[in-house]
């Protein structure tokens, strides 16, 4: 008889993770709330690279998600963090194969 070995997908240490990442993306998005609201400007390179790409194509560039300066690159790099995390915590369960008896 096989048995299958149910594989538990949401853990604790994913759901520890998980809650420190949207904390901290939480603070990253409320700075770059506070820099919007008080006219701060925190100009980084994705600004210029994308005014240039402008000027090139002679169309205006529309992000997905509009942050001051480098709180883009943060909030994103904060995600990959997390989320590698994350699979390389569960690259066993992804990669594993059920164990079969005879």
């Amino acid at each position: 008889m096989e048995t299958k070995k149910k594989v538990a997908w949401f853990d604790s240490f994913t759901r520890n993770m998980l809650i420190v990442m949207f904390v901290l993306l939480f603070f990253i998005y409320g700075s770059a709330y506070y820099m919007n609201l008080s006219g701060m400007k925190g100009e980084g390179t994705d600004g210029l690279v994308n005014d240039m790409a402008s000027r090139t194509t002679q169309q205006e560039h529309h992000p997905f998600i509009e942050l001051p300066g480098d709180s883009e690159v943060s909030a994103f790099s904060v995600a990959n963090l997390f989320a590698g995390l994350i699979i390389g915590y569960n690259w066993r369960k992804l990669s594993e194969k059920a164990e079969q008896k005879d």
